[in-house]
């Protein structure tokens, strides 16, 4: 064997140390969980634990703990619906208050067909 292979087999029995370590550790506190031992006993030989697989897998990440799963609102959501409808509702309030004002021009005229004709004539006449 040349030395890389060496430093592998020591590498590989070192793991396999601590992960028999960590695991008895892990096994105690399942026994101290069902024993009904006080929490710090079973916290300090998960602790342990986790410690001597952190010391053999630096390079273990921990993942990010995930969110909780967000549950379907029950119910008729209103928000959206407002912020939709306000502006419609602005934009119509806006329009009948210049048509009742009388700014859009004078409703109570009649039109009939002649006068249309000859107000829309080209070119106009001089009078």
């Amino acid at each position: 064997m040349d030395s890389d292979q060496i430093e592998r087999k020591a590498r590989y029995e070192h793991i396999a140390h601590h992960l028999e370590l960590a695991s008895s550790l892990y096994k105690k506190a399942a026994d101290s969980l069902k024993a009904g031992d006080d929490d710090n006993q079973y916290y300090s030989f998960v602790k342990d634990a986790n410690h001597l697989i952190d010391e053999v897998f630096p390079e273990r990440v921990n993942a990010p703990k995930p969110t909780a799963i967000a549950q379907p609102k029950v119910g008729f959501d209103w928000k959206p619906f407002l912020k939709v409808l306000t502006p419609i509702v602005l934009v119509l309030i806006a329009l009948l208050i210049l048509v009742f004002t009388g700014t859009t021009g004078d409703m109570t005229k009649s039109w009939n067909s002649d006068e249309i004709q000859k107000n829309t004539a080209y070119p106009k006449t001089p009078p």
